[in-house]
């Protein structure tokens, strides 16, 4: 059963690896992420700490690698059982939850089934008697201090209704008004002074940019642009360059027209992902940032930048043209670095539960990870996403 009480995993003896300087395309990011699925079905924000909400975005994230569906549906299968299921989204009666309706719904949509009919749960039905008269969407709880919409469920709530076909008028106009003077949006509702933010802007130009919003969100391109950083990645409100941000903003800037720095916003992710100079165990994972990898970091950071290496945006991210299994990763190949020394050995880690080896069985090509179709993506406009940061509810296991 999984507790609600706030959980922060300190990984004192996680070995940190600087990523390599790459002379050919990294190892596939899809294949590290689906070897990390606990029992093949459920990431882990930490040791033994099973994490709901970020094995929703693990969903996507291999839905825009075009890799893994054979995880991708034991991960939904995972999220559909009554533990999970009630965590996520309430009893539908006491208790609903905005953001874990919306990623499950997205989660069947990303995997061609029917929200409508999700574990026996009509998830959209669900989720509309929770949008107030402005247009937000807000918790159905008894206790207001548990309520935890924000940009992010608003955003995502917009993105599952229009690719459902529904009405989004109401939810775009309380979107557009949360809009800060100087175009950027804040991730947190009401208040006192609006303060824009990086992960915030990338989810809301999403969900407005498949809208067809033709007023707030140049506005915000233009905003989301300026924050990039000389390494080409974008910061969090809390942190310098990292993938998470990066992983989201790319999906956005891509959506909005803004090609050259979704370009150097994706070089920023290939520069902390791990290559073939790296222990065997991390190719292809990304690293938060530049620091180097830590293995849970790095789990969520790869379900979000993932989302931008492929270019693919949460509207449009579908498991339609994935692979069931994975890419092996072969390094024998490729050039070797010089510009990094060869990292010292690994000290004892605890691994998450389950096989040591991928979830997924390698595909018979080996090599850099599948091209995705584009149909499947505009960029993140994912999580990544991841993630992808896709949403939290600053529950253990963030809904």
């Amino acid at each position: 059963m999984i507790r609600r009480s706030a959980l922060v995993a300190v990984m004192a003896t996680a070995l940190v690896v600087t990523p390599q300087a790459q002379a050919a395309e990294p190892p596939s990011a899809g294949t590290w992420l689906a070897a990390q699925f606990a029992d093949g079905d459920h990431l882990l924000q930490g040791p033994g700490i099973v994490d709901p909400g970020l094995t929703a975005d693990g969903v996507y994230a291999l839905a825009a690698a075009g890799v893994g569906k054979s995880t991708a549906v034991k991960a939904a299968a995972w999220l559909a059982q009554p533990d999970q299921l009630s965590f996520l989204i309430g009893d539908g009666e006491t208790e609903s939850y905005v953001g874990g309706l919306v990623k499950l719904a997205l989660v069947a949509q990303t995997l061609g089934t029917d929200p409508h009919a999700f574990a026996g749960a009509d998830l959209l039905e669900r989720l509309a008697p929770l949008q107030e008269e402005s247009g937000r969407f807000r918790d159905g709880t008894a206790d207001p201090a548990a309520e935890q919409t924000n940009a992010f469920t608003q955003a995502l709530a917009i993105i599952v209704l229009k690719r459902a076909g529904l009405p989004t008028g109401k939810a775009v106009a309380y979107q557009v008004s949360t809009q800060c003077p100087d175009g950027g949006f804040p991730i947190a509702f009401g208040q006192a002074t609006c303060q824009s933010d990086v992960d915030g802007t990338a989810m809301v130009l999403q969900a407005l940019l498949t809208a067809g919003e033709k007023t707030a969100a140049p506005k915000a391109v233009q905003w989301l642009a300026a924050q990039q950083k000389a390494d080409g990645g974008f910061p969090s409100a809390t942190a310098g360059s990292n993938s998470n941000s990066t992983g989201l903003a790319v999906g956005a800037l891509v959506a909005g027209g803004r090609a050259a720095e979704a370009d150097r916003a994706v070089a920023y992710l290939k520069s902390v992902q791990v290559g073939c100079s790296g222990p065997e165990a991390q190719r292809g994972a990304v690293a938060y940032d530049a620091t180097g990898y830590q293995q849970y970091p790095a789990i969520r950071a790869t379900t979000q930048a993932i989302l931008g290496l492929a270019r693919v945006s949460l509207a449009d991210v579908s498991a339609a043209s994935a692979t069931a299994g994975v890419p092996a990763i072969d390094c024998t190949t490729a050039p070797p670095t010089s510009s990094s020394p060869s990292p010292s050995p690994e000290p004892t880690v605890p691994a998450p539960a389950g096989p040591e080896t991928p979830a997924d069985p390698p595909l018979a090509a080996t090599g850099p990870e599948q091209a995705v179709p584009l149909s499947l993506f505009g960029s993140f406009a994912v999580l990544a996403g991841a993630a992808l940061v896709l949403v939290s509810r600053r529950r253990k296991g963030g809904a």
